[in-house]
């Protein structure tokens, strides 16, 4: 004990001593678990906006925007606030990860919204975790228990559910939508599992930004080979509004609000808030696109989320442990 604890213990008395100490705690980990909230509920609404926005585009030049005013953001905040020393071999293995997750993902996502609902592809993207999970368990690189297990098959089955809307039939235009968010899902869960090293090993804010900028980079050279010989994109003012809110919101600060509740705090604690994601697209789909609520989309989030709770594990704080003394 310090010699500040040791004189907080003798002049407040050790029950006093423990609450002082219990509400610090406290306090230390309110902040990431309301950072990853916040994060959780932006990337729902940016989901939506991603939607609103697409109808007048086409999913890679709106993912390219998105990153290209992220990366602009995240990317000179990082000398300030973590060190961006990386070896060159580190540094092209996590561009290589970012071209997949800040790349190709955001791609799917973008693309998807064209065929499908903002709430059926949260639902199906907040499946994340149990296939991180799935994943990890083929690779030798997560451990598997019976809880974890039910985990998985209670979150397949809950976005089976809510994709189902179509009655599973592949020739509907929905199912393409569909299909890329599962793709989306299966590129979270490779960047999940492998970028675990590097994150631990450096800063996770400055891991993020050097492979959003290397997915940015990557879009951008799709973009101007597949759709800058058609012209700029033309959208009205709202239309690049939504843009600023994806890129600024849904793409920066979302990120860095993950990276440094990450840091913070435990993984677990973090990812315990994703199902704020699906329920923030539920709501705000219907509220502002008029996206059908049904029976069958609730049931599947139900699911979805228990298989959240279940994989990701619920545990309450440590208990400060303070050594019997008596008072002076």
């Amino acid at each position: 004990m310090s010699r500040i604890s040791e004189t907080l213990y003798r002049d407040c008395g050790g029950e006093e001593m423990r609450g002082i100490l219990k509400r610090q705690q406290t306090s230390v980990t309110f902040l990431p678990v309301l950072a990853s909230a916040l994060a959780s509920v932006i990337t729902g609404t940016a989901l939506v906006a991603t939607r609103f926005v697409v109808s007048g585009s086409d999913g890679l030049t709106i993912a390219t925007l998105r990153y290209l005013v992220a990366a602009s953001c995240l990317v000179p905040l990082i000398p300030i606030v973590s060190s961006i020393r990386v070896p060159r071999r580190d540094l092209l293995a996590i561009a290589g990860l970012g071209l997949l997750y800040f790349g190709l993902f955001p791609w799917c996502i973008s693309a998807a919204m064209k065929f499908t609902t903002a709430s059926g592809g949260a639902v199906v993207l907040a499946c994340t975790p149990a296939a991180t999970l799935l994943l990890g368990k083929l690779t030798g690189r997560e451990a598997w228990s019976v809880r974890k297990g039910l985990g998985v098959v209670f979150a397949i089955v809950g976005a089976a559910i809510a994709i189902g809307h179509v009655g599973f039939d592949f020739q509907a235009a929905a199912w393409r939508g569909d299909l890329a968010m599962i793709l989306a899902t299966l590129l979270g869960a490779v960047y999940a599992i492998f970028s675990k090293p590097y994150l631990k090993k450096y800063s996770p804010l400055a891991v993020t930004a050097i492979a959003m900028a290397a997915g940015a980079l990557g879009l951008l050279v799709f973009w101007g080979a597949i759709d800058l010989p058609n012209g700029f994109p033309h959208l009205n003012p709202t239309g690049w509004l939504a843009i600023a809110y994806i890129g600024i919101a849904g793409g920066a600060l979302s990120f860095f609000l993950y990276a440094w509740s990450l840091g913070q705090t435990a993984p677990t604690t973090t990812m315990i808030m994703l199902p704020l994601n699906p329920i923030t697209a539920v709501i705000a789909g219907s509220l502002f696109l008029r996206e059908p609520l049904t029976i069958t989309l609730f049931l599947g989030l139900i699911l979805v989320v228990v298989g959240i709770f279940l994989v990701v594990g619920v545990t309450g704080p440590r208990p400060v442990k303070i050594a019997s003394r008596p008072v002076q």
